[in-house]
């Protein structure tokens, strides 16, 4: 008997070995998604963004996290499989979609491509909202091709409610709609309204006026020079994903049918143009075209479907890249910013403070320690990431007045061979720390992106 539809099995097998990769690596890591695990926090204890704290992205993530974390209460690990299961619900749209374009094969192989991506394996380590807006950008490119506007505005409504960078390709999605489709561009602005117009207003309202200023103006004030270039941001991408990138350009030279590619086409270029104005690129950035990469890819290798024993030969290249970038990933990623010390700082906090005493730190781990200890973080100040202070979204002496009180600070640092510790980040209260403060535990980190140790201050 002959089995249906083998090309969805495959991809379902493509899927149950990701999905299994990703669980056996699912740490808790240095990362800003504690942040939003804690503003989530703050929104069941009845507080409001832009209003009650500072948050610099559109609503929905944070929104998002808040219904699940009804559910996971203190076993926020779980959260982690969000942007797991996103990347999965993309990889189906990509397949859906050059399935109905060329073929359920190159859907397959589009698919593969993507899910075994090194940005997707190495970004679904983290809750940073890049694997939720670009399930909404590719259902949104799916829903275009299935000539349905509305549907397709409303998935690119949740995108621009969920990070603003999604307005790029987005304006990618309008230039095809003003050039190809203009009977229907009126539904997918509808659509695109639908959800992120009235959010906005309600936000702005209750607000006061700060949602707009949290969102989009803090966004525009915002410098290069924290952290790695933008040109090191990006050859990290061009090493990491070469294969994509370079059969993406084969296909753009030699393919005869990029007609039918042209809304990803046109969403990829204008995304491009982001990243060349932008100043403060990031690696995940690179999310919002890393599913069209691999459909360019995908094509461009069958275009030489009629040669002997291709197929054989597709399955050799796809099995070698998914082996060689999960091994990269494993080898050199998997194990990088790994917290080792949870439960140690978890322990120590709870037994040498109060249940009211409020703690302090760095954005990458403290909102993480605060869930997990049942401790409030002082002021409400989820977000530390010292960019807010090196471009004024508060300064300070505005900071050691809400902080007032503080049980302990903690820090991620680097320990100099001479004991020194340095590389506080703008957000440590330095003036504060030496006034009040004493250093009481120090805790090393074995392999990190830019920092060696974990201090921690205890203030009277």
């Amino acid at each position: 008997m002959e089995i249906k539809n083998k090309s969805f099995i495959c991809l379902l097998a493509g899927i149950a070995a990701f999905f299994i990769l990703k669980v056996f690596e699912m740490q808790f890591k240095f990362s800003d998604g504690y942040t939003y695990m804690y503003m989530g926090k703050l929104i069941l204890n009845g507080l409001v963004p832009y209003k009650d704290f500072f948050f610099a992205s559109p609503p929905f993530q944070i929104y998002f996290l808040s219904f699940f974390e009804i559910f996971f209460g203190k076993n926020i690990i779980l959260l982690k499989f969000i942007p797991i299961v996103a990347v999965i619900g993309s990889s189906i749209f990509i397949y859906l979609f050059m399935k109905k374009k060329f073929g359920e094969w190159q859907g397959l192989t589009a698919s593969l491509l993507f899910l075994f991506s090194f940005l997707v394996l190495l970004t679904t380590d983290y809750l940073t909202g890049i694997s939720v807006t670009t399930f909404f950008i590719l259902g949104m490119t799916y829903f275009i091709e299935e000539d349905k506007p509305f549907v397709a505005g409303v998935f690119g409504s949740l995108a621009l409610l969920t990070r603003l960078y999604s307005p790029f390709p987005i304006a990618g999605a309008l230039v095809y709609y003003i050039i190809y489709k203009r009977k229907e561009i009126l539904k997918f602005v509808i659509g695109l309204l639908s959800l992120f117009l009235p959010v906005s207003i309600f936000f702005q309202i209750i607000s006061n006026g700060n949602y707009l200023s949290q969102i989009f103006f803090f966004r525009l004030n915002l410098i290069s020079g924290i952290g790695l270039s933008k040109l090191s941001v990006v050859w990290f991408f061009l090493v990491g994903d070469f294969v994509l990138i370079l059969g993406s350009l084969f296909w753009l030279l030699f393919d005869k049918e990029k007609k039918k590619l042209t809304l990803p086409v046109l969403m990829t270029f204008v995304s491009i143009i982001f990243y060349v104005v932008y100043s403060d690129i990031y690696y995940l950035y690179f999310g919002l075209i890393i599913g069209f990469l691999s459909m360019f890819s995908a094509k461009f290798l069958f275009e030489f479907s009629d040669f002997k024993n291709f197929k054989k030969v597709l399955v050799a290249l796809l099995v070698i890249l998914i082996l060689f970038n999960s091994f990269l990933y494993i080898q050199n990623h998997a194990s990088s910013a790994n917290i080792t010390f949870t439960n140690d700082i978890v322990n120590f906090v709870k037994n040498n403070s109060n249940s009211s005493d409020t703690i302090y730190g760095s954005f990458e781990l403290t909102p993480l320690i605060g869930i997990l200890s049942e401790r409030k973080l002082a002021g409400n100040i989820a977000d530390t990431n010292p960019k807010n202070i090196m471009i004024s979204a508060y300064n300070i002496q505005d900071l050691e007045k809400k902080i007032a009180g503080v049980k302990f600070i903690i820090s991620k640092v680097n320990i100099l061979p001479d004991g020194e510790i340095a590389d506080f980040d703008a957000s440590t209260p330095l003036d504060y720390i030496n006034k009040n403060c004493n250093l009481t535990k120090t805790y090393n980190i074995e392999k990190d992106y830019s920092s060696n140790a974990v201090v921690i201050f205890e203030c009277k």
